[in-house]
């Protein structure tokens, strides 16, 4: 990385972390809606809000999820499909061409 690169890099840190303690506001804004659990189990694309092995699921990041009773099935970052708690993931509705960048992103 050269070193233009990285003052942008280490810029933009800096700006998240004062973002972040409420210093700043943020320069743009995206709104999300949150979506209602589907009762089928039926994948779908949520937001992780919290996970024991942060190495394995990482919080506020988009997993592709199947919700079935109880729980989340969901592929963690080594790749494996684990179980999770239902309440540790928030579904959201994408636009269909994001839900399509998506899929073929993943």
């Amino acid at each position: 990385m050269d070193n233009e690169r990285f003052e942008q890099l280490k810029s933009s840190i800096i700006d998240a972390g004062r973002i972040m303690r409420g210093e700043i506001m943020p320069s743009r804004v995206f709104e999300i809606e949150v979506i209602d659990r589907p009762s089928a189990p039926a994948e779908s694309w949520a937001v992780c809000l919290d996970s024991d092995d942060h190495s394995l699921l990482i919080p506020r990041k988009l997993y592709l999820v199947r919700f079935v009773d109880g729980g989340v099935w969901v592929r963690d970052e080594n790749g494996e499909m684990t179980s999770c708690d239902s309440d540790d993931f928030v579904p959201i509705s994408l636009a269909k061409e994001a839900q399509e960048l998506f899929a073929e992103a993943a």
